[in-house]
């Protein structure tokens, strides 16, 4: 297995073709893109890559030709890929979800909460729409937590704050959220 060495991120305005832009001048540079996530953010682009760099990559250059790709309002920091993580204990992947009105403080009482139980936000997307807000968060619980306390103190929590929020394990929500392409035979 390659083992990272850079983590690169980068912010600008959206446009079409940042991601083909990026990996070619990487590619080019022999970089083996190992991981990413990316998202646009009200009009922003941000994306978050670990990489793999030969040993002999001038970072300053790369870091140069990454920035021409974004133009001045935009921002590229690449970085060494650094760990010194001690080892996670085990956990299970929950998805909570929070639907209702947007106001203030929704972000800090969910996460409040689950930092309380030793949780860990995997990845979260939240947006306020013009219905209210909606959060959707993937979040990593030790298995010592109390589930029926957490989902009783998460739904005091939203109620609040008028918000909706539900807790399931990763299993149990893949298997009623999953779409299923059936061949209809003719």
């Amino acid at each position: 297995m390659t083992e990272p060495t850079h983590l690169l991120t980068v912010h600008t305005l959206d446009q079409r073709g940042i991601i083909a832009n990026l990996s070619e001048v990487l590619e080019s540079q022999g970089a083996c893109l190992l991981e990413l996530s990316q998202t646009v953010v009200r009009d922003y682009f941000t994306i978050i890559i670990i990489a793999a760099l030969p040993p002999d990559s001038d970072t300053s250059a790369l870091t140069t030709q990454l920035q021409r790709i974004t133009g001045a309002g935009g921002a590229v920091n690449l970085l060494p890929y650094q760990t010194n993580r001690p080892p996670v204990p085990k956990s299970d992947r929950y998805i909570l979800t929070a639907l209702g009105d947007d106001s203030p403080g929704v972000i800090h009482g969910i996460s409040s909460l689950i930092a309380e139980r030793g949780g860990n936000f995997v990845d979260l997307d939240c947006r306020v729409m013009a219905t209210g807000i909606r959060l959707v968060a993937e979040i990593e619980l030790p298995p010592t937590v109390a589930l029926d306390q957490l989902q009783i103190d998460l739904e005091h929590v939203g109620h609040a704050i008028g918000l909706q929020v539900r807790l399931q394990h990763q299993q149990l929500f893949q298997a009623t959220n999953q779409v299923l392409f059936r061949r209809i035979a003719t």
